[in-house]
């Protein structure tokens, strides 16, 4: 298959990193210089979810580089960290893991922070809020601790991988796998905790938007135009997180997929790191959609050129057009 190689995983990635550079570059110029004020509240907590979907972008395609072997818990690493700075595996693995729920964790932090500056400022909520996003970006990086502390012996846990998975790639099989478990429920247990933790929070936040609102909407308390731009507001936001769910969604399928069913595909299993490390691209290309004011600066930067080229070319046309018939004129 075209991606079962360890090159075609590093070209694919170095690919992705060559598009999503200017793009991350020119997300954060949006959000610093082109963020209006009326978006004020908001601006440093869209750029604190840019600036952690672009290092979970470096991890996966810069880093890290991580090559999966599923249906074991297993694999290695292509990235820097392992060959300019040799960090151990496992430090590598917890990198990538732990910026994966930071991303998601920021995402939570735009609804809590809507929610807050529309509706909870006088509340009691504005005492708790601080320890609540603490919290939760500590278990980000704290919650991979059971798996860490039950790493198989890594002898025996390679043979247990050769016999699991007899028909591993030749190329693959000589490379410095690490194995994280043997055991999958001190992996999947807490991923799976942090996963629903996350979506439920986010569920929490989005209803009490969206009741208040509709509370405030029947009061008559706000205006309509107010309630129609909040509106469009989160409705920005849900496209990035829906992308970014979309996003990882898919190879999580796969990955639970592979490991119940027992089956191996070394090409599936690159395009899983592939899929997730196009994120970064996919949620920049959203974020700038579907905000109008960044919207509108693509549109400045790229439209107005297009217009002034079609200008020059038409004006050169009719001058031409004038030349000629002045020549047969004089003829």
């Amino acid at each position: 298959m075209i991606f079962e190689s360890e090159k075609s995983l590093q070209t694919s990635l170095h690919i992705i990193t060559a598009i999503g550079t200017p793009l991350h570059i020119f997300g954060t110029y949006c959000i610093l210089f082109k963020t209006p004020k009326s978006m004020g509240s908001v601006k440093w907590i869209l750029l604190n979810l840019h600036i952690w979907s672009m290092i979970l972008d470096y991890g996966f395609t810069v880093l890290v580089n991580p090559l999966l072997i599923l249906p074991a818990i297993a694999g290695y690493c292509l990235g820097l960290l392992r060959y300019w700075f040799d960090v151990p595996t496992i430090y590598q693995i917890c990198l990538i893991l732990s910026l994966l729920f930071t991303v998601c964790v920021s995402i939570v932090f735009i609804f809590e922070n809507r929610y807050y500056q529309l509706f909870a400022k006088n509340s009691l909520w504005r005492y708790n809020r601080i320890p609540f996003i603490s919290i939760n970006y500590i278990c980000t990086f704290t919650y991979l601790v059971p798996a860490c502390l039950t790493i198989p012996d890594q002898k025996h846990a390679l043979k247990y991988t050769f016999n699991h998975i007899p028909n591993l790639v030749p190329e693959v099989r000589a490379g410095p796998i690490f194995v994280l478990a043997t055991e999958y429920q001190f992996i999947l247990i807490p991923y799976g905790l942090m996963t629903f933790t996350v979506f439920t929070e986010s569920v929490v936040f989005i209803g009490l938007i969206y009741w208040n609102m509709e509370s405030m909407a029947r009061k008559s308390i706000q205006s309509g135009k107010t309630v129609k731009l909040q509106k469009k507001f989160l409705n920005a936001i849900y496209a990035q997180a829906t992308v970014f769910l979309i996003n990882l969604l898919a190879p999580q399928m796969y990955i639970l997929f592979s490991i119940f069913s027992n089956f191996y595909n070394q090409g599936a299993n690159n395009l899983v790191i592939i899929v997730s490390s196009l994120h970064g691209i996919n949620s920049t290309l959203i974020m700038i959609w579907a905000h109008k004011p960044y919207r509108e600066v693509c549109y400045n930067l790229f439209g107005k050129s297009s217009i002034q080229k079609t200008s020059v070319v038409s004006i050169q046309m009719q001058e031409d057009t004038r030349l000629r018939n002045f020549v047969k004129m004089l003829n």
